[in-house]
C-alpha cells in the first residue's frame, strides 16, 4: 500500500497548510490468524507546524512552536510490533517568549506494542540535549529479564550480564564525544525491601542493592572507561529513607563503602603478564564474625583437567570448601570423588559455566558429604573435568574450640612418590597434621621420615588403603613424634610412597597470642601465566594480589577477575624491574575503586539539603573513599495533591535558592537543579510534582526566580539550558 494525505480532525478548525502531509508505505501480509498477521509500514509526517501537531493529537494547542518532521516504522505482526520513530524540530520555542536563539531538536525512539496485554515495554528514547545527552528508558527488555526476581525483574539486573555491559560500551561509544558524566542506575537505593517499596510499593531497583548493585557498577565502569576513557562514571544515589532528618540515610553509604565488611564477591583470577613473574593471593578474614585469620596461596600456572587434594575435614567446627575456576568459553562438567577416612567414599557431579566461578561447601551434603563427628568426615578429594580447570580447597575451622583461623590450598594435578616438607612444628601450642590421599585402586605402603632439629630422626610406616584418605597427627607419638617443648620438635617431614600418592602438611597453632592454622604448596620457578580459583572481597575477607617481577625490566600484567554471575573484569598493572607490587582487590573491585564520583539525592527541607551532604561526605570519608560527592538531582516540589497548602510555587522559589546556596555552603561543586520532569496532574506516586515547568511545558515563576538568582550568583555561569527562554 501507499497513502499520502494531510491529517484532519473533523471536530477541530485547521489551516490545512500548516498540517503537513502523512505518508504510509509498505505492506500487510495474508493470514489466516489476525494476531500473526505481517506487517511492515513505513511512515512519515513532514512540513507540520507544532502548534497544528499538537492540536492533532491532544485537541488543543500545548503553546509548542517550530517545523515538525518525523519519520518511523512498523514491523512485525499484529501480535509483536517493533516501533522505530526519529524527530526532527527545527526553530523550536514557546508561544510565551521570544528567544534570542531558537534551537533544533533530534529525538530518536524505539519500542515494542504487544497486542495481547495492551502494553509497550523495551522503551528507549534518546534526545541531545547539549553539552550532554538525555537518556529516558522504560523497564528492562522483557527478553533480558532474569525470572529469578520475579514481579521485580523489570527494574532488576539481567539474567546475562554481558547484555548490560554491552548497553554500557554502546552508549559510552556512540555518545562519549558530548556525554561527561554517565550516572550508573537511578537510585539503586530504593530496592526491593526499601523503605519507599514497604510504605509507598515504589521501588528504583529491583535487586538488592547490597549485594546485586555493584556488578552493574563494575561493568558500566570498565565499558565506559574502555570507550570514554575521560569520562566520569558516578555511583548511583543511595537513599534509603523518607525521614526528613538530615541526620539519617548515610547507611548504605557506610555499609557498601565499606570494602572489608560490606556484603561480598567471589572472585576467580586469571593473572597473565609479558614476562614471567610470580604471584601469591593472600586473604585475611573474620569468617562468620568468629573465626579470624589469613591464608595464602600461589597460583597454578595452568588448568588441568585433574587435581589432588589431601587434606579436608567436615568434623564439627571444621568448614571446608572447594573452589572452582572454569577459564573456558564453554561450560564443564566436574566429577568430585570425596575418600573418606572410613572408606565410604562419595561421588558428586557438577557443571561449571564457563568463565566463571564455582563454590562448593564439602561440609554441606547437597555437593558435599555433610558435617560427621568421625572419621568419614576426614576427607581427601580427587576433582576431574572434561575441560582444563582450576581447584583450590580453603578450610576455615574452630580447631578444638580454642584456635580459630582458615587455611588455603591449590591442588596439585598428579601423585607423587615423594614428598618433602621443611616446616614442621610440635612444640607446645602447635599441632602438626600429615594427610594422605591415595588415589590409586590398590593399597601403597608410605615411609615417613621425621628430620628433628636435634638430629634424633623418627621413621615410621603406615598403610593407605586403595582410594583412600590417611591422616597422620605428628604432635602423637604413635605415629609422629609427640609433644617435645625443644628443638626435637622442630621437624622437617620426607613422604615416601611405593605407589604416587599425595600429601599435605596442615598446621594449627596458639604462637605468641596468635592463633590460626596454615597449609601451603610451593612453586619453582616464576612463570607468565597464574590462576586462583579461591578469593572473596567483603564478607570481612580482605583479600590482595601480589606480585614480584625479578626480571631487570618493567613488565605488563593484566588480571581477569571471574566473578560468580560469569562477568568477567579486568585490571590492568606495569611492575617496574625488581619490584614486588600488591593489589588490593576490595579497593579496586569495590565502590572505591568503580567510581569516580558519588551521586547525592539530598531529599530533606531545603535548608537541610546542605547539611545532609556534608553527612553523606563524612560517612565516605570515614570509609577512606575520597571521591567527589555531586547532587545529581536536586529541586523542590511546587504542588502536592495531598497536602496542598504545604508546597506552592513560593516556597518552590525559596527552596531553589537556599537549598542550592546551603549545598555550595558546604562544599557541594556540582549540582543539577530539575527542569522538565512534572507529571501529568494526579499520577505522581507520592503526590508530589516537581519541575520548574508544568506538564504542558508552561515555566512556573520559580524559573524565573531561579535564573535571576544564578545570573546574580554565577555571573560567567556558560551553561544555561539553551533549548529555554
Amino acid at each position: 500500500m501507499r497513502l499520502a494525505a494531510q491529517p484532519v480532525r473533523t471536530d477541530l478548525d485547521l489551516d490545512l497548510a500548516d498540517a503537513g502531509t502523512l505518508r504510509l508505505d509498505g505492506s500487510i501480509g495474508r493470514t489466516t490468524d489476525l494476531n500473526t498477521l505481517p506487517v511492515q509500514l513505513t511512515l512519515s509526517w513532514h512540513d507540520s507546524q507544532l502548534g497544528q501537531a499538537s492540536r492533532l493529537l491532544s485537541g488543543q494547542d500545548q503553546g509548542w512552536r517550530g517545523e515538525l518532521n518525523m519519520d518511523g516504522s512498523l514491523t512485525g505482526t499484529l501480535q509483536s510490533l517493533a516501533l522505530k520513530l526519529k524527530i526532527h524540530i527545527d526553530n523550536l520555542r514557546r508561544t510565551e517568549f521570544t528567544p534570542v536563539s531558537s534551537p533544533s531538536l533530534d529525538a530518536s525512539c524505539q519500542a515494542t506494542y504487544h497486542n495481547g496485554s495492551v502494553a509497550i515495554d523495551n522503551l528507549l528514547c534518546l534526545l541531545p540535549t547539549p553539552p550532554g545527552h538525555l537518556l529516558l528508558t522504560g523497564s528492562i527488555p522483557s527478553w533480558a529479564q532474569d525470572p529469578a526476581y520475579g514481579s521485580f525483574a523489570d527494574k532488576a539486573p539481567p539474567r546475562d550480564l554481558r547484555d548490560w555491559y554491552d548497553f554500557c560500551s554502546r552508549v559510552a561509544e556512540r555518545y562519549g564525544s558530548v556525554v561527561d558524566f554517565y550516572e550508573v542506575w537511578n537510585e539503586p537505593g530504593w530496592d526491593r525491601d526499601g523503605e519507599a517499596y514497604r510504605n509507598f510499593g515504589v521501588y528504583h531497583f529491583g535487586g538488592q542493592v547490597e549485594t546485586d548493585y555493584l556488578p552493574l557498577l563494575q561493568l558500566a565502569q570498565q565499558a565506559v572507561k574502555e570507550k570514554d576513557p575521560e569520562g566520569i562514571v558516578v555511583c548511583g544515589d543511595f537513599i534509603c529513607t523518607n525521614n526528613e532528618d538530615p541526620n539519617r540515610g548515610t547507611e548504605l553509604f557506610s555499609l557498601l563503602f565499606d570494602e572489608f565488611g560490606r556484603p561480598g564477591q567471589d572472585v576467580s583470577l586469571k593473572v597473565e603478564a609479558d614476562a614471567p613473574i610470580v604471584a601469591e593471593r593472600p586473604m585475611y578474614f573474620n569468617y562468620q564474625g568468629s573465626w579470624a585469620g589469613g591464608h595464602d596461596s600461589l597460583g597454578t600456572d595452568s588448568p588441568k583437567d585433574k587435581w589432588y587434594f589431601a587434606e579436608g575435614c567436615t568434623r564439627p567446627g571444621f568448614h571446608t570448601w572447594l573452589c572452582l575456576q572454569n577459564p573456558n568459553k564453554e561450560r564443564a562438567e566436574i566429577t568430585i570423588d570425596y575418600l573418606c577416612g572410613d572408606g565410604n567414599n562419595v561421588q558428586k557431579k557438577v557443571f561449571v559455566e564457563g568463565e566463571s566461578r564455582y563454590t562448593i561447601p564439602v561440609h554441606d551434603p547437597a555437593e558435599g558429604i555433610g558435617v560427621h563427628d568421625n572419621s568419614h568426615g576426614d576427607v581427601s578429594i580427587r576433582v576431574t573435568s572434561e575441560l582444563p580447570i582450576v581447584a583450590e580447597r580453603p578450610m576455615y575451622f574452630n580447631y578444638q574450640g580454642c584456635w580459630a583461623g582458615g587455611h588455603d590450598s591449590l591442588g596439585t594435578d598428579s601423585p607423587k612418590k615423594e614428598w618433602y616438607f621443611a616446616e614442621g612444628c610440635t612444640r607446645p601450642g602447635f599441632h602438626t597434621w600429615l594427610c594422605l590421599q591415595n588415589p590409586n585402586p590398590q593399597r601403597s605402603e608410605v615411609t615417613i621420615d621425621y628430620l628433628c632439629g636435634d638430629g634424633n630422626n623418627v621413621q615410621k610406616k603406615v598403610f593407605v588403603e586403595g582410594e583412600s584418605r590417611y591422616t597422620i597427627s605428628v604432635h602423637d607419638p604413635a605415629e609422629g613424634i609427640g609433644v617435645h617443648d625443644n628443638s626435637h620438635g622442630d621437624v622437617s617431614i620426607r613422604v615416601t610412597s611405593e605407589l604416587p600418592i599425595v600429601a599435605e602438611r596442615p598446621m594449627y597453632f596458639a604462637f605468641r597470642g596468635l592463633a590460626d592454622g596454615h597449609d601451603s604448596l610451593g612453586a619453582d620457578s616464576p612463570k607468565e601465566r597464574w590462576y586462583f580459583a579461591e578469593g572473596c572481597t567483603g564478607y570481612s575477607i580482605q583479600e590482595y594480589l601480589c606480585l614480584q617481577n625479578p626480571n631487570p625490566q618493567r613488565v605488563s600484567v593484566t588480571v581477569t577477575c571471574m566473578m560468580q554471575k560469569g562477568e568477567t573484569l579486568l585490571r590492568r598493572l606495569e611492575l617496574p624491574p625488581s619490584s614486588r607490587t600488591t593489589v588490593d582487590l576490595n579497593y579496586s573491585l569495590g565502590f572505591h575503586g568503580c567510581s569516580d564520583m558519588v551521586a547525592v539525592h539530598p531529599y530533606k527541607a531545603p535548608k537541610d539539603w546542605g547539611r545532609y551532604y556534608a553527612n553523606v561526605v563524612s560517612a565516605l570519608r570515614a570509609r577512606g573513599a575520597y571521591q567527589e560527592a555531586v547532587v545529581s538531582e536536586v529541586g523542590w516540589p511546587h504542588y502536592s495533591d495531598s497536602i496542598p497548602t504545604g508546597y506552592s510555587p513560593r516556597i518552590q522559589e525559596e527552596a531553589l535558592t537556599v537549598g542550592i546556596q546551603s549545598l555550595l555552603d558546604n562544599g557541594c561543586r556540582k549540582i543539577w537543579v530539575y527542569q522538565l520532569m512534572d507529571e501529568d496532574p494526579g499520577t505522581s506516586w507520592d503526590a508530589l510534582y516537581f519541575g520548574l515547568f508544568n506538564y504542558l511545558g508552561v515555566p512556573f515563576p520559580a524559573w524565573e526566580v531561579y535564573k535571576r538568582w544564578q545570573q546574580s550568583r554565577f555571573p560567567s555561569y556558560p551553561n544555561l539550558p539553551p533549548s529555554l527562554p
